[in-house]
């Protein structure tokens, strides 16, 4: 664990941006081929909006004063939080930090649908016309300026290690960029994958214009939580 954590501290900028760039690229390319949907989406009209909210949204998050890892070290440093409470081994710590990541991420989502005022600022992601790799990045900032204060409060509360944070920050722009991706899956692969992960089909269901379905499917990366 440690030489991942020390891996993942120096390269994690470069990691992040490799690992964006590499899917956006890879699930275009699968877009062309293996469409759910035919057609370009009326991309000269949407992805210059989808993309430059992403730049908006950067700089937002460049201007947040505290990070969820250092937080991490933080709690980990004063014995904060559950898991340095409970002084869980490494390895356990790091896979336990994962699942709860996980599981904040589904819950935010769930409150962002749920409560009135959270819905007005998410729904700007559910407005897009079309799915596909540009709906990833389109979000309002003030989601991230909601979120941000939530999930640091829950890094210190529950004591995830910031090498588990750091892992699921890669994971996770991976994992967003397939999940909005307009490809199909063939039968048994998605089977397989939906076990454990949320594939493109399972999210575009939480992406349909129909309530009970839109209200549904809050995973982002793992299904699990959906399923209990």
């Amino acid at each position: 664990m440690e030489t991942l954590d020390v891996f993942l501290r120096t390269q994690i900028d470069l990691l992040q941006y490799a690992a964006f760039f590499a899917a956006l690229v890879f699930f275009g390319v699968l877009e062309r081929f293996w469409a759910v949907r035919r057609g370009t989406g009326a991309r000269r009209q949407r992805w210059p909006a989808n993309f430059g909210m992403t730049m908006l949204n950067i700089v937002v998050l460049g201007a947040i004063p505290v990070s969820g890892v250092l937080v991490a070290d933080y709690a980990l440093a004063q014995g904060f939080g559950l898991l340095n409470v409970l002084q869980i081994a490494a390895l356990p710590a790091f896979l336990i930090g994962i699942l709860l990541r996980s599981l904040l991420s589904w819950l935010i989502h769930w409150a962002m649908h749920k409560v009135p005022f959270l819905w007005r600022v998410h729904r700007v992601h559910h407005t897009d016309r079309f799915i596909d790799i540009s709906t990833t990045v389109r979000f309002h900032p003030l989601e991230f300026l909601i979120s941000t204060p939530i999930i640091v409060l829950s890094i210190l509360t529950l004591g995830i290690s910031p090498v588990a944070l750091l892992f699921s920050e890669l994971f996770d722009t991976v994992m967003a960029i397939f999940t909005h991706a307009n490809v199909k899956l063939p039968r048994v692969v998605e089977r397989m994958l939906g076990w454990v992960l949320v594939t493109p089909a399972i999210h575009r269901i939480h992406h349909s214009s129909w309530q009970p379905e839109t209200d549904s499917n809050y995973g982002a990366t793992l299904s699990v939580w959906d399923r209990l």
